[in-house]
């Protein structure tokens, strides 16, 4: 969804800009019917048409996803940006007597970059036009026109250093823009982190599993979830404090997330309890790699374990399947939470499976 909101984005920029250009064309063209001779007929279709073949050839590039290709000009903006600067100076080529007017279209295109280039972007841009808007009157002077070129050069001068400003600003700009997209992301993570273990919270994990029953509901296939509770956990934060309770929490997370699979979604369920996703598995499958879980959790050495009623941290688990046991979301959870109290009743540090309906 991000990737098509930026390519629509990116297309929109190059159809914003196609306009502009156009109707800075039509602009220097509707000026001969007021006695400003600027361009001819031949003049304006050419250039018209040029301009078409050039920013169709630039929505083509990201039509095509090639812009992914550009590391350097992430936001697609340079290279759409060369070209309207070629276009500008051919335009001024071809109608000398708007030439400032051309020049001073280049400002729209800064409202298009705010937020997305910085003082080096629009210096190194705004450097280019100046070249191009001095190679073109060079060109008309090589060829017999009336242009001073000492004025046309503080022209240009005074246009560096107009957007050379205009960078600073465009500078402080961007940045807030970074901060802004950062705090964002940081944000967008925070509502779907547990701030203790660093997993998912609750509240995404079972976004996720609700997401994942219904694929198999429509496609079929397998997942399984898994319910483990820290056994005694109480007695340890009784004896040692919550804050050595906080940190065998974290610890067991860890430990948790090193022995799973990547395709995995693991998540802090609340309190000592913790949730388990397990993708395109079978129920039996998933027993047994509990099994293997809870094994190597009895063996790790966690701290402070040796407190504990077993002499070592253990947990208690209970799984249910989907679709063996059920494909909706809520009963699937409501059988796995029922197996992990079978668990707990029956002694503890034992894998236990929802019962037959």
């Amino acid at each position: 969804m991000l990737a098509l909101e930026k390519e629509r984005s990116k297309k929109q920029g190059v159809l914003l800009a196609t306009s502009g250009l156009l109707l800075a064309l039509v602009v220097t063209y509707a000026l001969n019917f007021v006695g400003l001779e600027t361009l001819d007929t031949t003049q304006f279709v050419l250039a018209a048409v040029l301009t078409v073949l050039a920013q169709v050839a630039l929505w083509l590039v990201v039509h095509f996803g090639w812009d992914a290709r550009l590391h350097w000009d992430r936001h697609y903006l340079f290279v759409p940006m060369t070209v309207a600067i070629v276009l500008l100076s051919l335009y001024i080529y071809l109608a000398p007597p708007v030439r400032m007017m051309l020049l001073m279209a280049w400002f729209s295109s800064l409202v298009f970059m705010a937020g997305l280039i910085g003082f080096v972007g629009v210096a190194m841009l705004a450097s280019m036009m100046s070249i191009g808007y001095l190679t073109a009157i060079a060109t008309l002077i090589n060829q017999g026109a009336g242009i001073y070129l000492p004025l046309e050069v503080t022209a240009a001068a005074t246009f560096l250093v107009i957007n050379v400003y205009a960078g600073v600003v465009f500078e402080r700009l961007r940045r807030e823009h970074e901060e802004t997209r950062a705090l964002r992301s940081n944000l967008a993570e925070l509502a779907i982190t547990d701030p203790l273990t660093g997993l998912f919270n609750r509240r995404h994990f079972e976004e996720i599993l609700g997401d994942e029953v219904a694929r198999v509901r429509r496609y079929g296939g397998y997942c399984a979830l898994a319910m483990l509770d820290l056994d005694f956990f109480k007695n340890y934060n009784d004896t040692l404090g919550h804050l050595a309770g906080d940190d065998l929490l974290r610890d067991l997370a860890q430990m948790l997330q090193r022995h799973i699979r990547m395709t995995d979604v693991l998540a802090r369920y609340g309190g000592e309890e913790f949730g388990l996703i397990m993708v395109n598995t079978p129920r039996e499958v998933a027993i047994a790699a509990m099994e293997r879980l809870r094994g190597l959790v009895e063996a790790y050495p966690f701290r402070g374990g040796s407190i504990l009623p077993d002499g070592r941290l253990t947990v208690s688990v209970g799984i249910a399947g989907c679709p063996e046991d059920s494909i909706d979301f809520e009963e699937l959870v409501r059988r796995a939470d029922a197996a992990l109290y079978t668990a707990k009743r029956q002694g503890r540090n034992q894998v236990q499976v929802a019962a037959i309906a």
